[in-house]
């Protein structure tokens, strides 16, 4: 019998499925651009913010020299009420004294000498006090006017010493205030490339955070809460480029690669 050659086949490896590449939707791309733009603003932002704290050390340390400045101010001005008023009865008493004098000097008999002499002695009294209180209230409004004099070259020196601190600070402050306005001029720009109704929730969800916002699905979860995603929802984004927002923590996803 003649034998029978079985014929070789040749066996091909499979090859890989080759996939499209995936294309990020133009619209998400701008705004991821939008998105960097917002968090570079939030980064000048906080710096703008942080100069407020050491402003307002400096106020305070200022302020608490001008306020005792205010208070002995104010203590003067009392005082010199005071003594306006002190200065009032030391001429209305020298003014009984006075008549007490003259009434003293026209009396015709033994008991009305005696009465004149008590009241004249009584106004004399009067007048001695008065005029010890205007001095006592003279004094304390020298020692507060020395006192107010103390204090002023106290804030003089406190006024020096932050001059080259508050020139420095209001430098930065220009030149922060000058980048905020370049970066969100930019800002403008970059969002002009997005639709409407995607800035707008986009600009809901931020306002909220003031960080980021937008994050790519990862494999089949929220990237930034690991919340799953269900496959329809993820199907409809990678094929729409639609933004969802996340149930689990309000961010809003786009589909990744």
């Amino acid at each position: 019998m003649m034998a029978i050659r079985a014929k070789a086949v040749k066996v091909v490896p499979d090859q890989p499925i080759q996939r499209p590449p995936f294309l990020m939707h133009p619209d998400v791309k701008s705004l991821l651009a939008v998105q960097a733009d917002d968090l570079q603003l939030y980064v000048l932002e906080d710096r703008l913010a942080s100069l407020a704290p050491r402003l307002a050390a400096l106020e305070k340390e200022r302020g608490k020299v001008a306020g005792q400045i205010d208070r002995a101010s104010a203590s003067i001005a009392a005082e010199e009420a005071r003594h306006r008023e002190a200065n009032l009865h030391v001429d209305a008493n020298r003014a009984l004294v006075e008549r007490s004098q003259r009434a003293y000097e026209s009396v015709t008999s033994p008991k009305e000498a005696n009465a004149a002499i008590v009241q004249l002695e009584q106004t004399k009294r009067m007048v001695d006090d008065a005029e010890r209180d205007a001095v006592q209230i003279q004094g304390r409004i020298n020692e507060l006017r020395h006192h107010v004099a103390d204090l002023e070259s106290g804030l003089a020196e406190v006024e020096t010493r932050q001059a080259v601190t508050r020139t420095e600070l209001e430098t930065e402050r220009q030149g922060i205030d000058s980048e905020i306005a370049e970066a969100r001029e930019k800002r403008e720009v970059t969002a002009r490339a997005v639709p409407r109704a995607i800035l707008s929730k986009y600009d809901r969800v931020r306002v909220r955070k003031r960080s980021e916002s937008v994050f790519p699905l990862r494999d089949k979860s929220c990237s930034a809460c690991d919340t799953a995603i269900p496959t329809q929802r993820r199907a409809a984004m990678a094929a729409s480029g639609a933004l969802e927002m996340c149930e689990g923590c309000g961010m809003l996803l786009y589909a990744a690669e």
